[in-house]
């Protein structure tokens, strides 16, 4: 066996042996290619986002190095990599059987050491079993070296969540000036979409996944939110209307003070 292989079928059989079956099992033993200690708990995200400390992570401070990152209230444990012309932030958990994947620096790719599904640096699924793509997370450095990883990206519609608020001009946003309006968009910093609404209760902030199975509600003719996908409806100010949905929308406070709105975010765990 030559060099250029050995290195990393080696590494591929000690992981494959290490989560063969045990007694049956679907998965016995599933050891990562990245050490414990390459391992780190960081707090919570703050306004959706979370920082490595740069003395936490030495590794992040070289081109190729990479760890694998938990944060309470992530949906995913992050895995975070120095690609030498920024940084890359994926989810660590395969898509697959959910066992965690690693950086391969030499071919810039993220490996399943369970059953070898390959993701490009995007997160795109390159190789099977995994059948759906790494999600994916902006990532930079800030001036003290600390990476920064933006666990909710938005589409712009709204501001971004800043010091647990969304704040935005009311004349900013023709469709809120009359009721019956509605916008529906992602901020930056809230894990989902959120649907602002202008009913005879006033400016409302509400959840626009439907209660049902998550999908986003849609404005629709005669003053109401409709589920898409099952045909869910509810009012402006959040109440179910339709089901099969069996609960309204939740709420964000809001609060309009001379044509500024305010929308809180309640942390959904403390750091």
């Amino acid at each position: 066996m030559t060099d250029d292989i050995s290195r990393r079928h080696v590494l591929r059989i000690g992981a494959l042996a290490a989560c063969a079956p045990a007694f049956g099992s679907a998965l016995g033993g599933c050891a990562p290619r990245i050490s414990p200690e390459r391992s780190i708990d960081v707090a919570a995200p703050v306004d959706g986002r979370i920082t490595i400390p740069a003395d936490r992570a030495p590794e992040l401070a070289r081109a190729g190095g990479a760890v694998v990152v938990r944060a309470p209230c992530a949906v995913h444990p992050v895995l975070v990599v120095n690609a030498g012309i920024g940084f890359l932030a994926l989810q660590a958990d395969c898509p697959h059987a959910g066992c965690e994947v690693a950086w391969v620096e030499e071919d810039r790719q993220a490996e399943c050491p369970c059953h070898l599904s390959r993701f490009a640096g995007d997160g795109a699924v390159l190789h099977g079993p995994a059948a759906r793509d790494l999600e994916s997370y902006p990532a930079s450095a800030d001036a003290q070296g600390n990476v920064i990883v933006h666990l909710f990206a938005g589409d712009r519609v709204f501001p971004p969540v800043a010091n647990g608020s969304i704040v935005f001009a009311l004349a900013d946003y023709p469709a809120l000036q009359n009721e019956g309006g509605v916008v529906i968009g992602h901020p930056d910093g809230l894990p989902a979409p959120m649907a602002v609404t202008r009913s005879s209760a006033g400016v409302l902030a509400l959840s626009a996944l439907c209660t049902h199975l998550g999908c986003t509600v849609q404005p629709a003719a005669g003053g109401i939110l409709h589920c898409p996908c099952h045909g869910s409806q509810f009012g402006l100010d959040g109440a179910l209307l339709t089901g099969p949905a069996t609960s309204p929308l939740p709420r964000f406070p809001a609060n309009v003070d001379q044509g500024t709105v305010t929308i809180s975010i309640l942390a959904a765990c403390s750091s």
